[in-house]
């Protein structure tokens, strides 16, 4: 069975079993490390939420690097099922000297109805991160329903793999904004990854 490693962190190097479902990848440890680079090597006191969460890569290590809350958003039942087990075991080894845990979430549901539950409900994170299945229409889909659940200084980090999306003009058409504040911008071989502000109301 494939492995996630978590890189960073109160949980650093512990190895997550992966769910052997065709296609799903976990972001390269050479993006999460950049992407946690970006983002200061320190999640502490963060909101968080992982959509397509998938192996729960950048939510684990979210929670890892000191987010208080988690919630990784993932359609497929066995990769939830997956999650939820993870999350169980990297819970039972959270250290005592880190204080209070991560509050981590696993819900197996539609990401765009979750989506708009959650912007119904009020709830707002400090993070939102994206990666849809591959070759798929829901990064243009989801995108637009980011900024209902996104704190005013949040940030959103977004993955995809193709050159759709690899430039400021065709994320803000998705975003359906006039601008973005375009923070970092990482290609490793057919990833694109960026990390970006929206424009304060």
């Amino acid at each position: 069975m494939s492995k996630l490693r978590i890189i960073g962190g109160a949980w650093r190097r512990h190895m997550l079993p992966i769910a052997p479902v065709e296609g799903l990848r976990p972001t390269p440890d050479r993006v999460r490390e950049t992407v946690f680079n970006w983002l200061g090597q320190d999640c502490t006191g963060m909101a968080v939420l992982d959509l397509y969460a998938g192996t729960g890569a950048l939510g684990f290590e979210a929670a890892s690097r000191g987010a208080s809350t988690v919630v990784l958003v993932e359609q497929n039942r066995q990769v939830a099922a997956q999650m939820q087990e993870n999350k169980a075991y990297l819970l039972s080894k959270w250290p005592a000297e880190e204080g209070s845990p991560p509050s981590i979430q696993v819900d197996a549901s539609d990401v765009l109805a979750c989506l708009k539950r959650l912007a119904s409900a009020g709830k707002q994170f400090d993070l939102v991160a994206l990666d849809p299945p591959f070759r798929s229409e829901l990064m243009q889909a989801t995108l637009p329903l980011i900024k209902a659940v996104l704190k005013p200084a949040g940030l959103v980090y977004a993955e995809w793999h193709e050159n759709l999306l690899a430039d400021e003009p065709a994320l803000c058409k998705a975003l359906n904004v006039q601008e973005i504040d375009a923070l970092r911008h990482l290609k490793a071989g057919q990833v694109h990854a960026h990390l970006f502000a929206l424009p304060a109301v």
